[in-house]
């Protein structure tokens, strides 16, 4: 998680997106080995939620099996599959594992993003120019995707600054949360910026025991945040005597507010979903229907009923909504201050992903995907789900279902990896008018 997406520049000639998802999917197996020598799923304890589970697990594979491309919606379907284990496995650690472990990354990741932009916006100066919104995200495709990790890795950064933890991740936390703000307003992220007004106003009421600790980090956070905009952003104008660009920053896009792109995105998924109300037009394949614009319609809820269909859509919500009710039942019943800490960290930042990809695509990015899955499973975790070893006679049976998982999801990836850059061959301009699937960059379809 602190490595990508910019350590990808080592895997030269891989793009950053592929490479993300690279170390996304090994991620995903390290989960799938954790399940297998700690024990089985998580499961829902209210009959809605297990309901609803069911619902998933049989609408889910009759939009696989119902799909243009049979291949491409295995693969999503089970990339979904291995992310749902990361968030099992996180769900069944213990609390002071993850509160042990979890703020050091946390707190470096927050803080490489920000060091990452700091040579780019050095170049500018230094050839008297100021850089704009499109300038940032080292390694990311765009800069909207880092405004997507952004809405996730800022809200976890605060972790460190409410639990006990060491000076060095303390420091690296404030860099981290201050700088990141300042690129977010830089570059514009009004879906990052929404999703993070909800999370400062609802943390201090949840955290009601620690309200004045809550309220005092906040404000210094964002008073720092100011500062550094200032210093970055503001100041070198007139001191370089330079003209003040505001091109694509959250100043200038707040008083735009033209967002007809979208609408269009959000029209094409409701045609598809009206269109396949049951089943969907398959996982991945809202990317099949070009279009000149995207190649997901960045509403979470749209692109799901768009490619796995209503019920499925509704099952997914009932699912996500027991989950983060029962979360917030179980504040006040939580004991101890740093278990509250994670689980409502963790709840927020996952509920705050989840507005962000109302009008963006941080659920299908695979850096800000994998940062939402983490905070899901510190809200799990947090609620206390930590189970058990399952007895050793399940393990055989757990090997051959997640090693069967695991192998398929690999073999999917490799082969459409691999016939995707051979397809590329030759035929540069058909790539001008035909959008990319979202799990590899460089395939299409």
């Amino acid at each position: 998680m602190v490595c990508t997406p910019w350590a990808t520049v080592f895997i030269d000639p891989v793009n950053p997106h592929d490479g993300a998802r690279m170390f996304e999917t090994v991620v995903m197996c390290l989960a799938a080995c954790a399940m297998v020598l700690r024990g089985g799923p998580w499961y829902p304890s209210s009959i809605a939620g297990r309901i609803a589970l069911i619902g998933l697990l049989a609408f889910g594979s009759l939009s696989v099996l119902a799909a243009e491309r049979v291949s491409y919606a295995a693969l999503e379907a089970s990339a979904a599959a291995l992310l749902v284990i990361v968030v099992a496995v996180l769900a069944r650690t213990d609390v002071d594992t993850l509160l042990r472990e979890l703020p050091g990354v946390v707190a470096v990741s927050a803080l490489m993003s920000v060091l990452m932009e700091l040579p780019r916006l050095g170049f500018f100066l230094a050839d008297a120019r100021m850089p704009q919104a499109g300038d940032f995200g080292f390694m990311y495709m765009s800069h909207r995707f880092l405004n997507h990790a952004q809405s996730l890795i800022l809200p976890m950064a605060v972790l460190p600054l409410l639990v006990p933890s060491a000076r060095w991740v303390r420091v690296a936390a404030w860099i981290g949360l201050a700088g990141g703000l300042a690129v977010l307003w830089r570059t514009g992220g009004r879906g990052t910026l929404l999703a993070l007004c909800v999370f400062a106003g609802a943390l201090p009421y949840l955290l009601r025991s620690q309200a004045k600790q809550v309220l005092r980090v906040l404000t210094l956070v964002s008073l720092a945040a100011a500062f550094v905009y200032l210093v970055c952003f503001v100041l070198p104008p007139i001191v370089m005597d330079l003209p003040q660009e505001h091109r694509g920053s959250a100043t200038d896009r707040l008083i735009a507010g033209r967002d007809s792109g979208r609408f269009y995105l959000w029209k094409l998924a409701l045609d598809d979903a009206l269109q396949n109300p049951w089943l969907g037009i398959g996982p991945m394949h809202y990317a099949h229907q070009p279009n000149l614009l995207a190649a997901h319609p960045h509403n979470s809820i749209a692109q799901l009923a768009a490619e796995w269909g209503l019920p499925m859509t509704l099952c997914m919500l009932v699912t996500l909504a027991t989950l983060f009710v029962r979360g917030a039942m179980k504040v006040r019943a939580t004991s101890g201050a740093d278990a509250r800490v994670l689980l409502v960290l963790g709840g927020l930042t996952a509920l705050v992903g989840g507005v962000d990809s109302l009008v963006s695509g941080t659920l299908v990015m695979p850096v800000s995907q994998m940062w939402w899955v983490i905070a899901l499973g510190c809200m799990l975790a947090g609620m206390g789900r930590a189970a058990p070893r399952a007895p050793v006679a399940s393990f055989l049976v757990r090997a051959l279902l997640v090693g069967a998982l695991v192998a398929l999801h690999l073999g999917l990836s490799v082969v459409t990896y691999h016939r995707s850059v051979r397809s590329l061959e030759g035929v540069a301009p058909v790539l001008e008018r035909t959008n990319m699937p979202r799990y590899w960059i460089n395939g299409f379809f």
